[in-house]
């Protein structure tokens, strides 16, 4: 109950405060009042009811209407200014639900708010004028041949009201922190004072036609220091403007002073509209900009953010690839050692199996036994201890296979200015028994640029892709491997090109993978040529990748770092 006796109270303050204020700016527009009787060019009392109604909704038109029937009531009009009082209740009402269909702002964020002020007024004083007049009309104050120009002029007034006294309540009534200190304080300062002094001088002074020299303080104000400062520079000027021409000072001092009223407020509404319009253009490129820094330090955060997390995940896989390699060096040599003994042990077993078969000859044994016991020495025992050596062997060349892996994950690198074209010629020399012996050609195309890397490790790239060329060439046709490059920025690319048998399109996921052999009857081998190959590549920070057609041959692409191009 407390609450709901202050909130009435509160709401009854108000309605008296805006009832009190519109009586008050009434006065001083109906001081004003000169050729037709009780109708006036300068009318703030609607800029008043439409800011009050916008400000606190629709039940505040109480203080409007006791505020106009007060002012209207001590004009001596008293028999119609019922009737007046409720059409300029109405016409606000009916200006502010326009605007309200248009999704109004209260703080002139928006161009279209400014737009939408117009139509709001057009339609609301088109209320106001025409009850006003039809109402002085009815009650004898004007005769009804002065209408057009009484309701004209009635219409003037009151949309000027809005554009000059609307603006400057609710942009202040949005923010009401007055911004002092630093140099912005002082621009501030000076465009005020720079603003009053061309005003005296344009308004107050001689009759010239240079009232368009107040504009560039305008567009300052609305560029510098935005909509509430634009909207307090448009009634300093037109308070000047006012005052001038009512005492024939001026651009407007010519005419009678309604028709000088008249030029004034059709100058102070391009005024007024042109201000606003550019204000709200600087406020929303202003809301863009810190859109768009805000989303580019958003942007910026995320970019730090997962740059830590690459950077993390990054090391963490190179932690595991480390491991991984510690654990298969340190495996492949725990695993030698026994695969040594198991080795030893299957020669000693074969050389016994030798030494028992020469002792059973000479051995006085049945014929049928002698054969029973030879079969048993050369072909169960002699064939377990083959495969027992070949499986060893197989191991071993297993274990040569990850060791090198290994080393080509461990090896640290001597990093030089490599000649390309001098380390494939000698390769090419190092294969030449195999290049021979598969009747294939072997071309370098063009010069091959430099790189920057370790000589032998590269050496075994170029080797490895090579050899694996020469390996899968096609049966019944001419060999053809070419080696080219090209550089082109940090990065030098290279690439080995054969005609061989290509690879399938459902082996090339697995391509670089180690222990991968797709034509084994073709080649010896464990599989791990390709996979070393992207590993050095890799640690050089290049990127290998492989083009195949089956049947037709296979292009390796890869890069390597140039010398100086870091």
């Amino acid at each position: 109950m407390p609450e709901r006796n202050a909130s009435g109270v509160r709401y009854l303050l108000t309605v008296v405060a805006v009832a009190a204020f519109y009586f008050g700016s009434a006065r001083l527009g109906l001081s004003l009042v000169f050729t037709i009787k009780q109708v006036t060019a300068v009318w703030p009392p609607t800029g008043i009811a439409f800011a009050a109604l916008l400000l606190f909704g629709y039940r505040i038109w109480p203080g409007i209407l006791l505020g106009a029937l007060a002012a209207n009531s001590v004009q001596g009009v008293s028999l119609w200014a019922a009737g007046i009082a409720v059409g300029n209740t109405l016409g606000p009402l009916a200006g502010v639900f326009v605007l309200r269909l248009l999704k109004f702002d209260n703080a002139f964020a928006r161009l279209r708010d400014v737009f939408g002020l117009v139509p709001g007024a057009s339609v609301a004083m088109f209320v106001t004028a025409t009850n006003g007049v039809v109402n002085l009309g009815l009650g004898g104050v004007i005769p009804w041949s002065a209408f057009i120009p009484a309701w004209w002029l009635w219409w003037i007034g009151d949309v000027m009201g809005v554009l000059i006294i609307t603006p400057l309540l609710l942009t202040w009534a949005a923010d009401r922190r007055l911004r002092r200190g630093g140099w912005r304080g002082v621009e501030g300062a000076v465009l005020l004072v720079a603003l009053v002094v061309a005003s005296r001088l344009i308004f107050l002074g001689p009759a010239r036609q240079i009232q368009y020299a107040v504009f560039p303080f305008i567009i300052w104000a609305a560029l510098r220091f935005g909509m509430r400062a634009v909207a307090t520079a448009v009634v300093i000027v037109s308070g000047f403007a006012v005052w001038g021409t009512i005492h024939g000072d001026g651009p407007f001092a010519t005419g009678t002073p309604d028709e000088r009223l008249y030029l004034m407020e059709i100058f102070m509404a391009v005024g007024a509209i042109t201000a606003l319009a550019m204000g709200a253009v600087t406020a929303e490129r202003g809301r863009a900009v810190d859109a768009l820094h805000r989303a580019h330090e958003d942007l910026e955060g995320r970019v730090r953010e997962r740059t830590a997390e690459l950077a993390q995940a990054n090391a963490e896989l190179a932690q595991r690839n480390e491991e991984t390699e510690a654990f298969v060096y340190i495996v492949s040599h725990d695993i030698r050692a026994p695969l040594v003994n198991l080795q030893g042990f299957a020669k000693e077993l074969g050389m016994s199996c030798r030494d028992l078969t020469e002792k059973l000859r000479g051995a006085p044994l049945p014929p049928e036994l002698e054969k029973q016991v030879a079969a048993i020495i050369q072909e169960d025992m002699g064939g377990a201890l083959r495969y027992v050596s070949a499986g060893a062997s197989k191991l071993e060349r297993l274990i040569d296979a990850l060791l090198r892996l290994s080393r080509s994950g461990r090896e640290q690198y001597r990093l030089e200015e490599v000649d390309v074209n001098g380390l494939v010629e000698a390769t090419v020399n190092t294969l030449r028994k195999s290049i021979d012996s598969s009747g294939a050609r072997v071309s370098v195309s063009g010069t091959l640029p430099k790189a920057l890397g370790d000589p032998t490790a590269i050496e075994q790239v170029f080797s490895n892709l090579i050899t694996n060329a020469i390996h899968y060439l096609k049966p019944g046709r001419p060999g053809v491997i070419e080696v080219g490059g090209e550089a082109g920025g940090p990065m030098s690319a290279y690439w080995v090109r054969d005609n061989g048998v290509g690879i399938a399109q459902a082996a090339r996921p697995r391509l670089f993978q180690v222990f991968q052999r797709f034509n084994p009857e073709m080649a010896p081998g464990e599989g791990m040529g390709l996979a070393i190959v992207k590993r050095v590549v890799e640690r050089h920070h290049g990127q290998i990748r492989a083009e195949s057609e089956e049947g037709a041959g296979t292009t390796f692409h890869f890069s390597l770092p140039a010398p100086g191009g870091a």
